[in-house]
């Protein structure tokens, strides 16, 4: 990792992610808490939308955003307790959500509906066709828990999205075509 390097990427972009904790990767957890540390150093002067990777490490990466909050995280894949969930909704967070835990009432029952994003979490063989489909899954699970039409849920999330576009003042940093 490098830090210099990184900060001169994240000036220029609107999105950075996916940065975190992951317990069972490779790389030895501290080493993942160093670069941690040292990109929400960078980035809690830096208004962007930050997506954040917690896989079995939920607890310390509220623990970290508490340390050096961020303008707008954006938990991916959000595995959280409830417990750690509300603290998260407390905290500003924002939780994008793969059709694979849309079902989770968690989200329902402690997540305001203004910070619920939607993602497809692409594998890495997956075609990209397949993409629309499961943001569309994610889409029609949450509208079930809300009582609203797919529809509905669809155009919150860009309401989301634009707030959150919004809030970092990232406009120019992304491509025409989004902005219109």
């Amino acid at each position: 990792f490098n830090a210099a390097r990184f900060s001169q990427l994240a000036a220029r972009s609107a999105v950075i992610g996916e940065i975190g904790l992951d317990s069972t990767a490779r790389t030895p957890l501290p080493i993942q808490l160093h670069v941690l540390r040292q990109m929400l150093e960078i980035l809690c002067d830096l208004p962007r939308i930050i997506s954040i990777h917690s896989y079995l490490a939920t607890g310390l990466v509220l623990e970290e955003l508490r340390k050096k909050p961020v303008s707008t995280p954006v938990l991916h894949w959000w595995t959280g307790s409830e417990g750690e969930t509300k603290q998260a909704v407390e905290m500003g967070c924002y939780f994008s959500i793969h059709p694979s835990i849309a079902r989770q009432a968690k989200f329902r029952s402690c997540v305001p509906l203004e910070r619920i994003l939607f993602e497809s979490d692409q594998g890495w063989e997956d075609a990209p066709a397949s993409i629309p489909l499961r943001i569309a899954q994610a889409e029609e699970r949450l509208a079930r828990q809300w009582e609203l039409s797919a529809e509905d849920m669809r155009l919150q999330r860009w309401r989301n999205f634009a707030a959150l576009v919004q809030k970092t003042a990232t406009t120019p940093l992304l491509p025409t075509a989004l902005v219109e």
